[in-house]
């Protein structure tokens, strides 16, 4: 399958009147685009002639970083769907059932969790792109900071996806540390 193929399938998809995929998929495969566009400029600048052995090494240890936080980022479009769905199963829960708002709270709970933890991820790779940037040929910087506006992006919706899940949170206790995640994310961009 050609790239621009599975691409289109993706849009399909979030394209569909389905709840999944939706705004945290989309959050989190936007911050792994991001990621790779940072791979790939590293990529790039290592196959050039005469760089010096620390930018090597540099270059490519933050590469091995980057290889593992996309990885992170593509799990969370699939962990995204997922927690939809026990919000869902949650819900369905008979209301006599006295296990269902405790259910309903850990479903929520998940739900505002996997974009937090897209967030804190695209914020590492914000963070791995701006201590490498410097080392990255001219030609292919202007893809550094699209992968930026990327992450940015990714941060921003994912913050947009908790804020739809914490005003359902009851533990107080919860909320705040989203709302200290929330603070944290919105100085990072």
């Amino acid at each position: 399958m050609q790239w621009s193929t599975a691409a289109e399938y993706f849009i399909a998809a979030l394209a569909s009147s389905d709840p999944t995929p939706g705004g945290g998929a989309a959050a989190a495969q936007t911050g792994a685009m991001g990621c790779a566009l940072v791979m790939m400029a590293i990529g790039t600048t290592l196959k050039r002639k005469n760089l010096p052995t620390e930018v090597t090494s540099r270059l490519d240890k933050s590469l091995k970083r980057l290889g593992s936080l996309k990885t992170e980022l593509s799990a969370y479009v699939k962990k995204d769907a997922e927690a939809y769905a026990n919000y869902l199963t949650a819900r369905k829960l008979p209301k006599e059932d006295s296990n269902r708002p405790d259910a309903i709270q850990q479903a929520l709970f998940f739900a505002a969790s996997v974009p937090a933890d897209t967030a804190t991820t695209a914020l590492q790779v914000l963070k791995e792109t701006e201590n490498i940037k410097d080392d990255i040929a001219d030609v292919i910087l202007s893809d550094i900071y699209c992968a930026k506006h990327l992450l940015q992006a990714c941060i921003h919706c994912a913050i947009e996806n908790i804020q739809a899940n914490l005003s359902f949170i009851t533990n107080e206790d919860k909320k705040n540390i989203f709302e200290k995640q929330i603070s944290v994310f919105l100085k990072s961009c």
